[in-house]
């Protein structure tokens, strides 16, 4: 059996992408906020998460961030998004208002918490609906004056089309980098230094190559395991691994130890370099999707 590794730049979709027009139904849910934000600091994650509407109608809109550098992680959740019975589910989600509509792309399902209430992770989505396909170290981003204008989110999933009434992300994109900020200081790291880096960390090589179909366990094969494990790597100022950390791990333990193993043993990068072009020690964050192939 043939299986295959994703590697996305941090995110959590297929790579297939594409740009549509919806044409949205005069029955679009408008859901007020039931909740206020709240946040979450967690070793290498911040999670903002905010709940909309009730009853059967309830949404949980959570953005989750593991690397400053880039934008965060979408998910939602709730009873309606139960309707999908494949591992992925198109979705349109579009910030607004007066900005581009956004795109269509494959998101996860799952489920989450004790209740397994339904679930899409979303993937990385820029606040503007820029391309994910820009989604790169070297696109700027959002200002939290641009982040202050964005007070809305439609999703268009399936048969659930909803108007999520989310207000100016100013106040909470603003707790979100402080926490940050945080977060990158207890990695070890001064956040403005980090900020400034001219250039980032970057795989030297082939990343496709660090974990390979021999390297799937047999036992997991028989068993049909799959699940995403994001991972953050350490770098020294010389390009080598130094720790390999995988926050929320949706597999087992089998699978963390292993892909941290594999991935300090054949990872190498290019350095960071701060303002001055000096090689710094950094940090690599991605995702590798450990999935049989079909």
């Amino acid at each position: 059996m043939v299986n295959r590794f994703r590697f996305g730049v941090g995110l959590l979709l297929a790579a297939s992408l594409l740009s549509v027009s919806s044409t949205w139904a005069a029955d679009e849910a408008q859901l007020e906020p039931s909740s206020p934000w709240s946040m979450e600091y967690a070793p290498d994650s911040c999670l903002l998460k905010r709940t909309f509407g009730s009853g059967e109608e309830q949404i949980q809109l959570q953005f989750d961030q593991f690397d400053p550098a880039r934008p965060p992680t979408i998910l939602v959740s709730g009873k309606q998004f139960g309707q999908f019975s494949t591992a992925t589910a198109r979705v349109v989600a579009t910030f607004g208002p007066g900005l581009p509509e956004g795109e269509s792309a494959e998101a996860v399902v799952g489920t989450v918490g004790p209740e397994r209430t339904p679930l899409l992770m979303l993937g990385t989505r820029d606040l503007l609906n820029r391309s994910s396909l820009g989604l790169t170290a070297a696109l700027a981003a959002p200002t939290l004056e641009q982040a202050a204008a964005v007070s809305q989110l439609r999703l268009d999933a399936g048969n659930v089309r909803a108007m999520l009434k989310i207000g100016s992300l100013g106040a909470p994109m603003r707790a979100m980098q402080t926490c940050l900020d945080a977060l990158v200081r207890d990695w070890g790291f001064d956040p403005a230094q980090q900020a400034s880096l001219t250039k980032r960390v970057s795989p030297t090589g082939q990343p496709g190559l660090w974990l390979t179909s021999r390297d799937y366990p047999t036992r997991a094969i028989a068993k049909g395991e799959r699940g995403v494990i994001r991972f953050r790597i350490m770098v020294g100022a010389d390009g080598v691994p130094t720790q390999c950390f995988v926050p929320r791990p949706t597999m087992s333990s089998e699978f963390i130890t292993l892909t941290c193993a594999l991935l300090m043993k054949r990872a190498r990068f290019s350095s960071a370099l701060d303002r001055e072009g000096k090689p710094v020690a950094s940090y690599y964050v991605n995702t590798v999707h450990w999935a049989p192939q079909q």
